[in-house]
């Protein structure tokens, strides 16, 4: 199975921020002076660590810029319509029937959750919806969707296995820095203290 980060949003809720938070949010760096490093590099490193057999990064007429930066460091690219994640995932699936979605702004992932979301995919031939229990989302994080699954309130962390099934079955995963998922200025401020 293949993944795709998927890399370009608008990024509308990181806007009127520093000047770093202008940027596309795929090339936001995070870490400290001389070790940083862009989001979008982060997960790739992890990606290549994992088992899947190959990745590509979806890119939008929103973020030209990250669209030259694969190119320059020779990251495989696909064009979706950017009119939405779902509906970007929906344009993925046409040409892909499974792979495993991955956002560009989850600076922790490592390659043991690709792994595990992977092993639940060929456990229950589904779609999978990684997730994170809201109490243990770290404090100053804003959660970008939650949902309700056997009287827990879980929190999308950014990483599934998409497939054309009706039905996803979450897989929670207990990992608090999985659930630094840079969407604001205040998630920025609490994944670079973090990363330092």
């Amino acid at each position: 199975m293949i993944a795709i980060i998927l890399a370009g949003g608008k990024s509308s809720r990181m806007q009127g921020g520093p000047d770093e938070e202008e940027r596309e949010k795929a090339l936001i760096t995070v870490g400290t002076r001389g070790n940083q490093k862009r989001l979008l590099d982060m997960v790739v490193e992890s990606v290549r660590a994992s088992n899947v057999e190959d990745f590509l990064v979806a890119v939008t007429k929103h973020t030209p810029e990250t669209a030259d930066y694969c190119h320059h460091v020779t990251y495989k690219t696909v064009e979706t319509p950017g009119e939405g994640y779902i509906e970007d995932l929906w344009f993925l699936l046409r040409s892909y029937p499974k792979f495993v979605s991955i956002v560009c702004d989850i600076p922790f992932l490592r390659s043991a959750h690709i792994n595990a979301i992977l092993d639940a995919y060929r456990v229950h031939r589904a779609s999978i919806t990684g997730a994170i229990p809201l109490d243990l989302l770290p404090e100053g994080i804003t959660p970008s969707h939650t949902f309700e699954y056997e009287g827990k309130t879980l929190v999308s962390c950014g990483i599934n296995v998409v497939t054309n099934a009706k039905d996803s079955i979450p897989f929670i995963f207990d990992d608090t820095l999985l659930a630094i998922n840079v969407n604001t200025s205040a998630d920025l401020s609490v994944a670079r203290s973090t990363r330092e």
